[in-house]
């Protein structure tokens, strides 16, 4: 029965992450946006990028997530508004956030925004089990780290990027994923 009662957990859990990739047939609805960037996760200086996975404003009732492949570039919908990064897995561990350290805001619909060239070092802090999301409310939010990330503004190459695949179709607009102190 206990064995039960995880899998149905374990498939709850997953059912309620969505992947949100960008594709020619995607339809950007009304109250969603288009973010681009690209991200590169390191441990130790090795790239873990690969099969990695970033998870935006992960709470009860699901999350954003977007699998990245080796060149780490990324285009992805979400809903207008702030988002946060609340979770980086890899195949190595994973780590957990805190709410509100990496932000971004994007406000309006109709325009793609490039949230940077975001690389993220992991040194010593991945947990080698998933451990999922953890908040500030729980007991366990001292397992919450504050990575050091580095944003960069090289939008051209994500540019081209989205254009190559998508066309030129919308507004690209900056607006840097900000990391609180």
């Amino acid at each position: 029965m206990k064995t039960k009662f995880y899998l149905f957990a374990l498939v709850l859990a997953f059912a309620s992450c969505k992947s949100t990739k960008v594709d020619k047939n995607t339809v950007v609805s009304e109250s969603e946006t288009v973010i681009v960037g690209q991200f590169k996760i390191l441990n130790k200086e090795k790239d873990i990028t690969k099969n990695s996975k970033i998870y935006f404003d992960e709470n009860k009732s699901g999350a954003i997530s977007y699998k990245l492949d080796e060149s780490g570039l990324m285009a992805m919908k979400v809903p207008k508004g702030s988002h946060f990064i609340k979770l980086i897995y890899t195949p190595y561990g994973s780590a957990n956030l805190p709410i509100g350290y990496a932000n971004i805001s994007v406000p309006e619909h109709s325009k793609v925004y490039y949230i940077g060239k975001i690389e993220i070092q992991t040194d010593g802090n991945l947990a080698k089990k998933f451990q999922g999301a953890i908040y500030d409310r729980s007991p366990r939010w001292e397992m919450e780290k504050k990575l050091s990330i580095k944003v960069e503004s090289d939008s051209e190459k994500v540019k081209n990027f989205y254009e190559n695949q998508f066309g030129n179709t919308t507004k690209f607009v900056e607006s840097l994923l900000t990391i609180e102190k």
